[in-house]
Parts: structure tokens; sequence; C-alpha cells
């Protein structure tokens, strides 16, 4: 084989030219193609990039190390590390409807803010406050009360999660994603929006105009439990909240009380139902027994005989079945049959309470939203002002006052247990869980009712006394309306002052029970004879104008399951 003068061997492909391949090489394999050597120049261009860039690294580590190294030691000292939790989207809460009741909102500062109704529905939905673990961060805001605060895992969702670089001062200067969050789930309620807002606006209206210090409204679905309504006056509006904190807590209105399920109130002549079905159960009395009231009961008195107990009824109706005693709420009556008087035997004390009992009284319901309270049955194991119980103390507890008290949502399920013959519905607020495009995604169940074992004939004769009350007694501001009602009212007198709690309770419509409601006015002037009942009339008229009844039949929830 030839050699060149530096002894290096010729190959073969350095000898022939290769323009065309010759037969039988691949060309699309590079066969038969002349490789030339790549030229050293290319080699010594690489090599200097090579080396500036080592030059500029060094220069560049040994600036960092040298002139600035005591700086950036001092910095990685006072520096550290943490993992920082990154707030989700908060869920919303709708209406039975699908109106969006509480939401998000991003406000001027580019920070998302929890938006609410102005007005009525404070105390039913809650509103955000800071969170005890993350006090120093705006950002991240969990449920005080109301159904915020129940359901607040559910509609906080999952934090996300991301570390970040915090300084000696609590400045962050460096941070990185590390866990995704998950957003807060929808909830869809059984409120509606439109009759939260009349009930509160009628409530606030007499508040206003008739010199009550307050009020309260209840209405619940009869068959299922739901409640359609539950207002509370005053309030405030949660979107100001944090403007106006200081003078809140300090208002002698207590607009942070819901009065609806936190409220003590002695419930007055609204309890008398109740002890028309123990009177007629244990059989002391029959339905169309009368008694005479001439207005009022007289006792003697053991330790001055000069002056004789005497227990008032608020007019003397004479003589009285049990129809009629409901519905002119008659005292003496009641008085009668809850303590006895003249041979006639009366329930007592003890059996009075058990038929309160029965119907809820005492107890908290159950309800779905945090701050429920029990209220109270008196009985003679207890001291009345340090003296030992009497039978005048069992008259009182047969009117509903002395140490008795109970909450505006206690006396609408109470009034719903009536419509339905004894059937307890559980209230409830919550319904669903929904998605964006609000279709139901977890239905919510809820224990089963209660049935009290009272025959349905008693519940017939309650009812029509009911029914009669709003005929021709005292719940007649009531009988305008196009569809029946039965209803039973209360004034329940405040002792040591001059003010009285007016009470309105009852069902609709008479002959298919769809709705009840309770409302209360609070601490308004006796002599004052608007309250309760005409702020129920308002609201139901509102009801028979808009065919609020029909709609009931055509909520999200049920054309979903359809």
């Amino acid at each position: 084989m030839l050699k060149r003068n530096n002894h290096r061997e010729i190959e073969i492909d350095e000898i022939f030219s290769d323009r065309r391949n010759a037969p039988g090489f691949h060309q699309e394999n590079m066969e038969g193609a002349i490789e030339n050597p790549i030229k050293k120049e290319v080699f010594l261009v690489l090599a200097g990039f090579l080396t500036l860039a080592l030059v500029l690294f060094g220069v560049r580590t040994g600036f960092l190390q040298i002139v600035l190294g005591d700086k950036f030691y001092e910095r990685s000292e006072a520096n550290y590390l943490r993992i920082a939790s990154k707030p989700s989207e908060r869920g919303i809460i709708y209406d039975r409807d699908g109106a969006a009741l509480a939401y998000n909102n991003e406000n001027t500062d580019r920070k998302i803010a929890r938006k609410y109704p102005e007005k009525g529905f404070l105390h039913v939905l809650g509103y955000l406050g800071l969170s005890k673990e993350e006090t120093d961060d705006s950002r991240f805001l969990r449920g005080v009360s109301g159904l915020e605060a129940v359901y607040n895992d559910i509609l906080a969702g999952v934090p996300g999660k991301k570390i970040e670089e915090v300084d000696a001062k609590g400045n962050i200067v460096g941070s990185g994603a590390l866990e995704k969050g998950e957003a807060g789930r929808n909830i869809l309620t059984s409120l509606s929006g439109d009759l939260e807002i009349r009930l509160a606006e009628a409530i606030l209206s007499t508040m206003q105009e008739r010199g009550f210090t307050g009020g309260a409204g209840v209405f619940i679905d009869v068959n299922t439990g739901e409640i359609l309504a539950l207002a509370s006056l005053p309030e405030f509006d949660p979107n100001s909240l944090s403007l106006f904190i200081e003078k809140l807590l300090n208002d002698e209105g207590k607009p942070f009380l819901n009065r609806a399920i936190s409220g003590f109130y002695p419930p007055g002549s609204v309890v008398k139902p109740a002890l028309a079905v123990g009177a007629l159960a244990e059989k002391i009395i029959t339905q169309d027994q009368k008694i005479l009231s001439t207005g009022s009961i007289i006792l003697p008195n053991p330790y001055n005989p000069e002056q004789p107990n005497i227990f008032l009824d608020w007019k003397a109706h004479g003589l009285v079945d049990m129809r009629r005693a409901l519905a002119v709420s008659s005292d003496v009556y009641f008085y009668t049959i809850g303590g006895g008087y003249q041979g006639q035997p009366g329930l007592g004390a003890w059996k009075i309470k058990k038929y309160l009992s029965m119907f809820g009284f005492g107890e908290p319901t159950g309800i779905d939203l945090a701050g429920e309270k029990k209220g109270h049955i008196p009985d003679p194991s207890e001291k009345q002002g340090g003296r030992d119980w009497t039978v005048g103390d069992t008259y009182h507890m047969s009117i509903g006052q002395g140490n008795m008290t109970a909450t505006p949502l206690q006396i609408a399920v109470y009034a719903a247990t009536i419509a339905s013959d004894g059937v307890m519905p559980y209230p409830h607020v919550v319904r669903a869980l929904v998605n964006r495009d609000k279709q139901p995604v977890q239905i919510f169940p809820y224990p089963a009712k209660q049935k009290i074992e009272i025959s349905a004939d008693i519940f017939k004769i309650i009812k029509e006394g009911m029914r009669e009350s709003v005929q021709y007694g005292t719940a007649v501001g009531l009988s305008a309306l196009p569809f029946e009602v039965a209803a039973k009212t209360g004034t329940a007198e405040i002792g040591g002052t001059k003010k009285v709690h007016s009470w309105s309770m009852g069902f609709f419509p008479y002959d298919a029970p769809k709705v009840a409601f309770a409302i209360l006015m609070e601490s308004g002037p006796r002599a004052n004879t608007i309250g309760a009942t005409f702020v129920a009339a308002n609201v139901l008229s509102w009801i028979a104008e808009t065919g609020f009844l029909n709609k009931l039949k055509n909520d999200i929830l049920l054309t979903n399951n359809q």
C-alpha cells in the first residue's frame, strides 16, 4: 500500500473520488461517501470558548466568595425555609333555587373577599374570621358562625402547600410550589332567598314602628324538616363587619345573637295546645266539657287570708270548651286543666313537663347550626326564688310563664309536629353538595322523624281549635288569606316590666299542611296590639301572592332527581 511522507497509510477512499456512488453502495446509509476530517480550527475555537467560560465562572465564584462572602453568610444564617399553606377557593353557598348567597369576590387589593347579601342572612349564613392557625395572614379565614362555621371544612377545601424562604425580618425572599390544594365544595341549602328577605323585612319594620327590641322567625317544611327561612333581628351587614366590629360588640341590641336558635323566651300561650293534648290523653277532661272563665281564679293564701292569690285571665270568656279555649286563649281554662280547680283535676307539673318534652321543649332540635340552646322546663324539684313549688307555679307553667323558656326554632318544630299529627321533623338547612353546574354530587341524609304516640283524633281536636283561633279568636289577623291557616298566639309577660314578648305559631294550608312557622317579637309595649301575628300576616300574604307553595315543588334538587 502506498504511503505518504508522514508515514501514514493512505486509505482507499482517499484515492478514488466518489462523485457518484459506485454500483452496489447504499447511498442512504452513507456508503461510498468520502469522510472529510474536521479541521483543527474548529477545535481551537471550541477550546477558546470553554476557557472563557471557565474564566468567567471562576471570576464570578471568586466575587461571591470573597467580595460578598460575608453578606451571604449572614443571610444564610438568618434565613430559614418553611412550608406554608396556600388558601384554596372557598365553596359557594346557594339557596334552594340556586342563587348564590355567599360567594367569593376579588377586591381592589386583588385579594379574595367573601360576599354576602346585605340583609336578612347574617345569622343563618354566618361570617368569616381569622383562622387560629394563620392569625398573621388575612388570606386565611374560617367560619365563625352560622353555616360558614358548621360546614367550614367542606367550604374551605384543602389548602395548597409551598416552600418559602423567609429572612430574619419575616420577609418572604423566595418560594416554590410543593403541593396543589383542592377548592372548597359548594353547598345547596333549603333556604328560600326571597322568603328570607321578606321575613326579615317584616320583622324589622314591625320592630321599628312598634317599639320591639328584636325579633326572630322560622319557616319549616312540615314534611321534610327543611328550614325555608330563619331570620333574627337586629343584625348587621357582614360585608362591613371589620369596619364596625367594636361598635357592634357594644351594641345593646345584641346583633350577634341569633335569636331564632339561641334566644331564651317564655313561650306564653303557645304551650296551650301541648297541654290540651296531655289533658285529652290523660282523660282528665273531654273535648266538649266546659269550664267557666269569669276573668280569674282565686286561691286562699294560707299565710295571709286577707290577701288571696289571684290568677288573672286576660278576659272573662264565659263557658268555654277545649276548642274555644284554644281559639280565645282562655288562661282560666288552662289553669284548671293544668293545676286543677274546684273539683276539676289537673295534669300537675310533672305531667305538664312530660307532654311539653314530647314536643321538644327543653331539648335542642339538632339543627345544623352552631349555638343552639335547649331552653328550660321547670318542675317541682327546683326552688322558686328560694321557696318550694306551689300550685301557683303549676298555673304559671300551664300558660307558658314562670321559669319556662324556649327558642323560636323549638316553637316552629312544635307547630310542624302538631300539623303532621305528631310526626316531629328533624330541622336542617343544608340539603346537598353541588358542583359548579349546581348538580347534586352528594345528598345529605338526616335522622328519621320521631313519632309522638298520641292518636290522630286528639290532634284533630287541637288543630280544629287552632283553626278557630284564626276564624274568630286571637289569630283572626290571619283570616283574610286565600288559603286556610291554623295558628296559636301567645303574649308572654316580662316580669317586673311593662313589656311583653309577642308570639305567633301555626301551619298552612290547614287541610294539607306543608309549612309551619313561628314568629317572636321581643320586648314590646304591653298595650301594643300589633306584634307577631301582624308579621305572620305580612309574610303569608306575600307567600299567597307569589305562589310560593307551588315553587317548593320545582327547586334544583327536586328537578334533578325527577
